[in-house]
């Protein structure tokens, strides 16, 4: 399914309303001849539903929320290596999340979100980036059967790599089942399609995005899960995936990864999950792309000091598909830290430090691999703030970017200040 601009344009009213009205109307279908085996003690998760709403309509339980994500200047605002451009922005994002509980036999949810970016000089970063998400559930006496979809249209940045402002459109769907074998080991699977589209007129660095990232990814993910304890739960993750390029065949490719982990539940002292493993990448097509095989892993832990400071600690290293003609790929390794101080009851101080190491890849085309280019970016922030409530915050902060690369036109930084806000989420 390919996507012009006006279709990517229209994403966030008629093609998401569509997709959430569909997924309704396949869980209540199921949901209802399910009502004799439907598990009669329902998780914890389904019961919080009705009692952390902030609203509800008849069956909807609705929890509005809103993110001033920025408030203040971009010092840079096309990530320029040579003269820089600054400018006042703000970027704000309401969202709504909307749930519909059946008597404990069935849950669906869905949340509706939008970026809406300002620049008050430059008229051509300024953006309206919908997205939707929607998932329902059924509950049978051991097996829950779900279903997921996500569309995004955006003209955000990917990542650190591409400083366009360029529209994508991002189409996820998902279906599985989980499966309680005993009160404490289970296995899901599920099969997800993805689908990755750039406007025929994206282009960065005199290459046309359409044309080296629009793609498909087709795979099929199990999940073994042990609780160990209450709080702790062990588990494994095995995926297969197949990525086809709609343009560029020669990125084709078949991969698979196999993560043991282990996870901590919200309540916690340690929070969060961390899995570690091995990915072999298989170049299919004309095989001329780089294989690769090796560690890939993906790490979110924070840890609460006497309820007052809280840690945290990430990490992840995957590959990454890059826009350029030449280096198709590149290895992610990401490590960042952060650290929350509670200042009395309502105030806090944030401050974090993130660093991403691109390692690309070429061909095997001789010669093209003699580059060696590799992009180093670091990331830090802090900011001081005010809590309103149980889940509102103001805060003034401060962020800085740095890249430093091989290719020196590559390299930049870019500072930005200003307030942010969150309410209701």
């Amino acid at each position: 399914m390919c996507f012009t601009r006006q279709k990517a344009n229209r994403l966030g009213a008629t093609i998401t309303v569509t997709n959430a009205i569909s997924m309704c109307i396949f869980v209540m279908a199921i949901g209802i001849p399910a009502s004799a085996a439907a598990q009669t003690d329902a998780t914890s998760e389904r019961g919080d539903v009705r009692s952390e709403a902030r609203g509800h309509l008849g069956p909807f339980y609705l929890t509005p929320g809103v993110r001033l994500k920025e408030l203040g200047v971009d010092s840079n605002v096309f990530n320029s290596a040579g003269e820089q451009k600054s400018d006042f922005t703000f970027t704000v994002t309401p969202i709504v999340n909307v749930s519909v509980p059946m008597a404990r036999r069935a849950l669906f949810t869905t949340t509706l979100a939008s970026d809406l970016v300002w620049y008050a000089h430059y008229e051509t970063e300024r953006s309206v980036n919908p997205q939707v998400t929607a998932r329902g559930e059924v509950y049978l006496n051991r097996i829950t059967v779900f279903g997921e979809t996500a569309q995004l249209s955006t003209r955000q940045r990917p990542n650190y790599e591409i400083d366009v402002r360029s529209r994508r459109a991002d189409d996820t769907v998902s279906t599985g089942v989980r499966v309680a074998l005993t009160s404490k080991f289970s296995v899901e699977v599920a099969a997800h399609r993805d689908e990755i589209r750039y406007d025929s007129d994206a282009e960065f660095d005199a290459t046309n995005l359409e044309r080296t990232l629009n793609r498909d990814t087709r795979g099929v993910q199990l999940t073994a899960r042990h609780r160990l304890t209450p709080l702790t739960t062990l588990a494994v993750r095995a995926q297969v995936d197949e990525d086809r390029f709609i343009v560029s065949p020669s990125r084709n490719s078949d991969s698979y990864r196999v993560l043991p982990g282990v996870e901590f539940a919200p309540q916690a002292l340690l929070r969060g999950s961390a899995y570690l493993g091995y990915r072999k990448f298989t170049p299919v097509g004309q095989g001329v792309l780089q294989p690769f095989s090796g560690l890939v892993g993906e790490l979110g832990l924070s840890y609460t000091l006497l309820g007052a400071t809280a840690f945290g600690v990430s990490f992840r290293r995957d590959l990454t598909y890059s826009y350029s003609e030449f280096q198709p790929f590149f290895v992610d390794t990401a490590l960042g830290a952060s650290i929350r101080r509670a200042l009395g009851r309502r105030f806090d101080v944030l401050g974090s430090a993130d660093r991403h190491v691109y390692g690309y890849r070429g061909f095997l085309t001789a010669g093209l691999d003699d580059l060696q280019r590799v992009d180093i970016t670091w990331n830090y922030a802090a900011s001081v703030g005010y809590h309103l409530g149980r889940s509102g915050r103001v805060g003034f902060g401060a962020s800085y970017i740095q890249r430093d690369s091989t290719i020196l036109w590559r390299a930049y930084d870019n500072l930005r200040f200003g307030t942010t806000f969150s309410y209701g989420l």
